[in-house]
């Protein structure tokens, strides 16, 4: 695939509020959400490999942007991540503030607690994204994610460990 033209910003596709829909449910307003290809911090300091969502919006330099995130599982996985920094946003969280020092927090989460607040807002939304790859695509994909967070044992039983956490922020599972 040709990478993209920066400078373009379009509506969620109708596929990828499907996908956001059977994670998120009705919790997001889908309509308000726009995806750039485009740097958010100014003079396109927003390295190429790193995704970007603090103001509701989603931001994707070339390499990453997608005209439609469906089409690929590790996509799918990225789209999830960093739709769930909408949804903490849309919630009320300050997700630009917290991002700010998002590279100095881990990413890497066990499932040692019983609620997703519990969590730092970037474990948060790792812990959604493996939970819907997981769920859609099954042990054996999750075994290989590349940008997998999850630490700790895959198995059969995975997916059940991550039920409560999803259940206890009241998005469906």
């Amino acid at each position: 695939m040709e990478p993209q033209q920066e400078g373009i910003t379009r509506a969620l596709t109708p596929g990828e509020v499907n996908l956001a829909r059977s994670v998120f449910g009705s919790t997001i307003f889908y309509q308000s959400v726009l995806v750039h290809c485009d740097s958010y911090l100014p003079f396109g300091l927003q390295n190429q490999y790193t995704a970007m969502s603090p103001n509701g919006e989603l931001y994707f330099r070339r390499a990453l942007y997608r005209p439609d995130f469906t089409v690929h599982h590790l996509a799918q996985h990225l789209f999830i991540h960093e739709m769930a920094h909408v949804w903490q946003h849309q919630r009320g969280m300050w997700v630009r503030t917290r991002g700010l020092l998002s590279w100095a927090v881990s990413y890497q989460y066990r499932l040692d607690r019983l609620l997703l607040r519990e969590y730092s807002m970037e474990q948060q939304a790792s812990i959604i994204a493996d939970y819907f790859y997981l769920k859609k695509f099954g042990v054996s994909d999750f075994i290989g994610l590349y940008g997998r967070n999850y630490s700790g044992i895959v198995d059969r039983s995975t997916l059940s460990k991550f039920q409560p956490i999803i259940r206890s922020a009241g998005l469906p599972l």
